[in-house]
């Protein structure tokens, strides 16, 4: 609604208002000078009336304004200590009669698990024994590590904890684990990418992978373990390439081409190593 004060009285002498006039010089018999008065006096009324209903209306829309205004102070007020108690940190309890495990086992590093968490490929040497001891010599202490890096999860830069982004020095690839030890770091890093939240069929698959592995007919021949430690070493990094570029495939499935091929490389590598070796024992020891 416009401010009724700005408006112009109009001007009733023009031709437009003629039949007004005209009416008015009838009715009330009245000259036409006294009827431009006369319209002129009614306007102004009128002018006058509507100038207290808009300020009546916008002095109405200001309260309302303060109301609201005010309303929603008082309701922030309100949920502002809710919202500063859910951001407080929690303390889960405890269901009374569980007692502390008879065996303490240390968990991966937080390097590995935030791998986990992000679909990512890590190394099994995170999941062995001597892996979660490493982690336990940087962890077990009361003070916070404060120190962050930057890390890249999907295209996106990331910061986040030192201790979470940091590769260990002592990592090992797969196809350097003893074979026991492969097999029991597998188990451990199935039970970890369940507890974070891995598809099942992606999981259902790993492990159906790795009992491939650990089954497999070559593991009874003499470089069988070196083979098929190098076969996984090979297919884990790629199927998780894949998976994130949307060409994933079901890893359970043995690609015994690639498999073969890996075979011949191993064997290969090997003759080379007791070539080597033999020459070595069989030079003359020259004598100064």
């Amino acid at each position: 609604m416009a401010d009724p004060s700005l408006k112009e009285v109009p001007n009733y002498a023009n031709p437009e208002f003629d039949v007004i006039r005209e009416g008015l010089r009838h009715g009330y018999h009245e000259n036409d000078q006294q009827a431009i008065e006369c319209l002129v006096a009614a306007w102004q009324a009128n002018r006058e009336t509507r100038i207290v209903a808009w300020i009546a209306q916008k002095e109405a829309d200001l309260r309302m304004a303060e109301e609201a205004e005010e309303a929603c102070r008082l309701l922030m007020e309100e949920e502002e200590p809710k919202e500063t108690e859910k951001k407080k940190p929690k303390m889960n309890t405890f269901t009374l009669g569980t007692l502390v495990a008879d065996i303490l086992v240390h968990p991966p590093s937080p390097y590995a698990l935030q791998k986990l968490s992000t679909y990512d490929f890590v190394e099994l040497w995170y999941f062995t024994l001597a892996g979660r001891m490493d982690a336990a010599k940087f962890s077990n202490k009361s003070q916070a590590d404060d120190t962050f890096g930057i890390s890249r999860v999907d295209d996106h830069l990331t910061v986040r904890s030192i201790a979470s982004v940091r590769a260990s020095r002592g990592v090992l690839p797969n196809h350097e684990l003893p074979f026991p030890e492969f097999l029991r770091a597998k188990n451990c890093f199935l039970e970890h990418a369940r507890k974070a939240d891995w598809p099942t069929e992606n999981l259902d698959a790993l492990e159906k992978f790795f009992w491939c592995m650990e089954n497999h007919p070559l593991i009874q021949l003499p470089l069988g373990e070196k083979i098929i430690l190098m076969y996984a070493t090979r297919v884990r990094p790629d199927w998780h390439r894949e998976l994130k570029a949307g060409r994933g495939y079901n890893i359970s499935v043995t690609n015994q081409h690639l498999l073969s091929m890996i075979s011949d490389k191993v064997k290969a590598l090997d003759e080379d190593r007791v070539k080597t070796k033999a020459r070595a024992l069989s030079s003359p020891i020259s004598v100064s």
